[in-house]
């Protein structure tokens, strides 16, 4: 496994690369440090100077973040690039095909103003591959399930092999909800079978299935991670309309959201 892991050597890049060494710890994966910076050319004679200076500053942070990290045993590597932060690491991640991109949110005032317009936002948007977003408060010590939202449409093997792929050596367990809003026979019958099926599929995981009744979407997660504190959120994002929605809102995941739940974005 590859994870890329975006730094601006913030209390936020840190907490991140922190889930990230235990990731790789767990997966044998490695590591690639990532610093990307977007030089403004307003003094066109001292460019170069400024440029320099910065990658000078950032190639000592790189270092010695890699060490640390290389002490614990695992392979890690550092890259220096110009450009915004979104097309940078997306494009590296999917040219070099790294299987996960592990990043940290800006803060502890609702998951729309952490994500939605930050640099984490945006590379959920564009990147063809996993995204986990780690808050500042977040430890790994705290998580007791992976929990996986369920829209309970068009379902795609794909995604539930990703997410086990990456996941499977977390050792925690496995709960999938579905927040109903309304009666429907199909999603019934369609969680019942996909309930069959994982627990065929992959008989060695500790997989569970839960409903929750909700007036809308929003006020469905928000009560249960409610009821779920320990969970690390997963998202499916099959389906860009309904993703959308739920950030988009007014109330959106501002209120549905506890900062201090990593959201893992599956694609």
């Amino acid at each position: 496994m590859k994870i890329l892991v975006p730094t601006d050597f913030s209390d936020n890049a840190n907490n991140a690369l922190d889930f990230a060494t235990k990731i790789a710890l767990k997966e044998k994966a490695s590591i690639t440090l990532m610093f990307a910076f977007y030089a403004v050319y307003d003094f066109a004679a001292q460019a170069t100077e400024i440029v320099n200076q910065i990658e000078s500053d950032a190639r000592k942070a790189l270092k010695k973040s890699a060490k640390e990290v290389k002490e614990l045993g695992i392979e890690i590597e550092y890259k220096i690039a110009q450009g915004t932060v979104a097309s940078t690491v997306t494009a590296l991640a999917y040219r070099e095909e790294y299987d996960l991109i592990v990043m940290g949110t800006q803060g502890a005032s609702g998951i729309k103003k952490a994500l939605i317009g930050s640099n984490t936002g945006h590379v959920i948007k564009e990147s063809k591959v996993p995204v986990l977003a780690v808050p500042q408060n977040a430890k790994w010590e705290n998580w007791t399930k992976i929990s996986t939202g369920l829209e309970l449409i068009k379902e795609e093997e794909k995604f539930f092999n990703t997410l086990f792929k990456l996941t499977s050596n977390f050792d925690l367990p496995y709960e999938f909800f579905h927040v109903k809003t309304e009666d429907s026979f199909e999603k019934n019958i369609g969680m019942i079978g996909l309930e069959e099926v994982l627990k065929e599929k992959y008989e060695n995981e500790e997989i569970s299935f839960v409903v929750e009744e909700s007036s809308d979407v929003n006020s469905g997660i928000e009560s249960y991670l409610k009821k779920n504190p320990g969970s690390i959120l997963v998202m499916f994002y099959k389906n860009k309309s309904f993703f959308e929605y739920l950030f988009n809102r007014s109330t959106s995941l501002e209120m549905a959201y506890h900062t201090h739940v990593p959201l893992l974005v599956i694609k």
